[in-house]
């Protein structure tokens, strides 16, 4: 299988992950859990599109592309195993499956995004903003006591943040998505 082929599935997986994320959002009820129906093929389609991001990078950033892998490989299977065990959110396993996915994979794949030039540096620029909104996030989260049970509960700051960082996490996940169908073999 070519380079270009592995580039084209992990953009098409980085399309339908961010999709997968809308229809999560609004579809499914965050106190019952996480259905192993939804996080086995969200969980695929996630690891597909970080090793093509990983396979993309690998050359210039080999220790950096490979932290980046290994962080969201091991948040979506912690996804995995709290959907497996019924965790409902704000469960420590999930939060720490989207702190490593979403703001430290997605942190350091903007990075190197934005050293490599082979995606758009406004894309990277996407990804840090979205990466310090979810942080932001996160804190206000701890700091609070507040939690994502449900998107009518929560305080107005945290709904501002947390439905910036959702849209911030699609757009990037789309967009990469995107400029990886768009990426050349020679370009890796």
């Amino acid at each position: 299988m070519s380079t270009t082929t592995v580039f084209r599935i992990a953009g098409v997986s980085g399309i339908l992950a961010a999709l997968a994320m809308l229809a999560l959002t609004f579809v499914s009820d965050p106190n019952s859990g996480m259905s192993p129906v939804y996080a086995v093929p969200n969980a695929v389609l996630g690891i597909i599109f970080v090793a093509g991001l990983y396979l993309l990078y690998r050359d210039q950033e080999s220790a950096l592309s490979l932290a980046a892998a290994a962080a969201s490989v091991i948040g979506y299977l912690l996804f995995l195993a709290g959907s497996f065990m019924q965790l409902t959110y704000p469960s420590p396993i999930l939060q720490a499956g989207d702190i490593l996915i979403y703001i430290i994979g997605l942190s350091l794949f903007s990075w190197l995004a934005y050293r490599a030039h082979k995606m758009p540096r406004i894309l990277a620029i996407v990804g840090f903003l979205t990466a310090l909104v979810g942080i932001g996030s996160y804190l206000v989260m701890w700091f609070t006591g507040a939690s994502f049970t449900s998107m009518e509960n929560l305080p107005p700051l945290l709904m501002v943040l947390y439905t910036a960082y959702l849209i911030g996490v699609v757009v990037w996940l789309a967009w990469t998505g995107v400029s990886l169908l768009r990426v050349k073999a020679e370009a890796a």
